[in-house]
Order: structure tokens, then C-alpha cells, then sequence
């Protein structure tokens, strides 16, 4: 749910350019970039960190410092660097979360059931952002720095994984391969399959795209005259809905087209932009925003699963760590 929370405020862009009408514009997108920065900081690190303390630890730590970054915005607003601030600690949060998401799906699920939870967990992503970002426009159409409020989820979410997810076991020997030799974090590395690496590379060419959609929609839909901050809201929303129907049923669309399930996700998204590009309505909006939506949800849930597959055990979380610092 909260794996997109980092765009959230990107429906209220306009009105924080009017409201700062002093500082560039790149830097006030890069309020909802930098969590990217924050996530880069965080996978340096995690994958040997998943390897000795439990990921539901992790996975708190994770919700705990979301929280915090899009809380503290709300009393503390009055500038850019502040916000600045906050992205980049809810930044942090947000790679513990993209990280120990799929190696929890790859511990406990096999197969074809891994592939499919993998896409309802990107289907959850997206509804979470239908949450986040109507409720963040909604609540910020008066006052932009109110949409900060809707990150009051994060504590029931903090409650619910604290309750509900498993607490798993350290694998101690993670570095051992199978001749039980043991290997350094290199090693793994140069041992390791290479297409983790291109999928990685693919997933940092979707992220690369993908963020310079949100990041510009308000500015697009203000300049278009069709509308403002909950406009914008609505829109991001409702192109999620795309992604939450494909993410339900990836199972079948990965029966349906097989290994061109990533070409086809690229040439969705490419049809967003060129939507947004030459029409001037709502209703164009609206089904490009749909389409980068199913875009997201078809290369980036069948990425970290390629990954998943394509590794041995103990290479998990180190492989998990690659692909969301590409990402990120």
C-alpha cells in the first residue's frame, strides 16, 4: 500500500509552485523524486541486513520511517528544504518496503503461486496509491500542505504487519554456496546469474520513465486548463485502477503473452506520454493514466520474480537488494 506513497504530493505540485513561486520547479519535483534517493541509500545495505535480523523487523523499521517522512511535513512546510528532508526519510523507509516485499514472496511461495502473488502484491500497490493519492488530493484541495495527512495510514498499517506477518527465520549460512564454500559479498556478486542484472538494468529504464509521468502530470493538467490539484488526484487515482486489474490477474496475462510481457508493458507506457502529449482532456488523461498503470504493474512485478527465479537461495536477498538499487 504504501509503495507508491512517495508520489503522493504530486497532485499538489501546482499549488506548491504558486506557493513558492521563488524556487525552480525541478526542485519542487524533486520532492516526490528524492524518496528514490532515500531507497537508493537504504539497498547499499538491506540485502546483508535481511541476511542477519528477521525482515519483519525490517519491514516495520520500513513503515515506521514512511511514516514519519510524510508526517512531519505537516507541521513542518514553511520550505522546500524541509520537505526536501522529510522525501528523503520516507525515501529510506520506502527501500526497506520495495526490498523485503518480494523476499518475503520468493521465502514463503513457489512456482507459478509466486508469480501470481507477486502481481496481486503490485495490484495492492496500486490500490494503495487509488488510496493515497484521491485521499492525499481530497484532503489537500483547500491547503496543499493537508495532503500530508493521509499519511496517518502508515500507523494502522505499522499495527497490522506488527500483528499479522510472520516473524521469519535468519538463514545463518546465506553464504555458502552449494559446495559449502563460503563467499564474500563480491563473490556472490560475480557468481551470480547475469540476468539479474539485465532485468535490473530494465527496471531502472522503467523507473527512469515512469517517475517523469507523475512528476509532471499536475504541471501538464494546470497548464492544459483542465484542471488542479484534485483533478490531478483523480486522475493518478484512477489510472491505478488499470494497474489494479492487472495485477489481479497477471496470472492470465502471463499465460496470454507469455515472455512478451515486458515489450508490451514498455509499449503501454509509451502510449501514456504520447496521450498526454497531444490531447487536451480529462477523459484522454484519464486512459493514459490507466495505461502507465498496467505498464507498471506488468514489468514490475514480473521483474523482481525473473530475479527470484533466476537465483539460488542464499543469493536471494543480495539479488533483491540489485534490482531496488536500480530501481530506486
Amino acid at each position: 500500500i504504501l509503495s507508491m506513497s512517495g508520489l503522493v504530493i504530486t497532485s499538489a505540485f501546482s499549488a506548491i509552485i504558486a506557493a513558492f513561486p521563488g524556487e525552480p520547479i525541478s526542485k519542487i519535483q524533486m520532492i516526490a523524486t528524492i524518496p528514490s534517493l532515500g531507497a537508493l541509500i537504504t539497498t547499499l545495505f538491506i540485502g546483508v541486513l535481511a541476511t542477519k535480523i528477521p525482515k519483519k523487523i525490517l519491514a516495520l523499521l520500513g513503515i515506521f520511517a514512511v511514516g514519519l517522512g510524510g508526517l512531519l511535513p505537516i507541521v513542518f512546510h514553511e520550505s522546500i528544504n524541509a520537505l526536501l528532508v522529510c522525501s528523503l526519510i520516507m525515501g529510506i523507509g520506502l527501500g526497506f518496503i520495495a526490498t523485503i516485499n518480494p523476499m518475503l514472496l520468493s521465502i514463503y511461495f513457489e512456482g507459478e503461486e509466486r508469480a501470481s502473488l507477486m502481481g496481486k502484491g503490485t495490484a495492492v500497490t496500486s490500490l494503495g496509491a487509488i488510496i493515497l493519492m484521491m485521499g492525499g488530493g481530497f484532503l489537500g484541495s483547500q491547503n496543499w500542505s493537508n495532503t500530508y495527512y493521509i499519511f496517518l495510514i502508515t500507523i494502522l498499517i505499522f499495527f497490522l504487519v506488527m500483528l499479522f506477518l510472520p516473524l521469519d527465520k535468519i538463514e545463518k549460512d546465506f553464504t555458502a554456496g552449494h559446495d559449502g564454500k563460503k563467499m564474500n559479498l563480491m563473490e556472490t556478486m560475480g557468481n551470480m546469474n547475469k540476468y539479474v542484472f539485465l532485468i535490473s538494468i530494465l527496471a531502472f529504464v522503467m523507473s527512469f520513465i515512469y517517475t517523469v509521468y507523475p512528476t509532471n502530470l499536475s504541471i501538464v493538467v494546470s497548464g492544459k486548463g483542465i484542471g488542479g490539484t484534485s483533478t490531478t488526484g483523480i486522475i493518478n487515482a484512477v489510472g491505478t485502477v488499470g494497474g489494479f486489474l492487472a495485477g489481479m490477474n497477471l496470472k492470465y496475462i502471463n499465460r496470454a503473452v507469455k515472455d512478451k510481457i515486458l515489450g508490451i508493458g514498455f509499449l503501454f507506457l509509451a502510449s501514456t506520454f504520447i496521450l498526454v502529449l497531444l490531447f487536451d482532456s480529462v477523459f484522454i488523461m484519464l486512459l493514459g493514466a490507466i495505461l502507465s498503470g498496467l505498464a507498471m504493474v506488468m514489468i514490475m512485478s514480473t521483474s523482481p520474480y525473473y530475479v527470484s527465479v533466476g537465483v539460488r537461495p542464499f543469493e536471494l536477498a543480495i539479488a533483491m537488494s540489485i534490482f531496488t538499487f536500480m530501481n530506486s
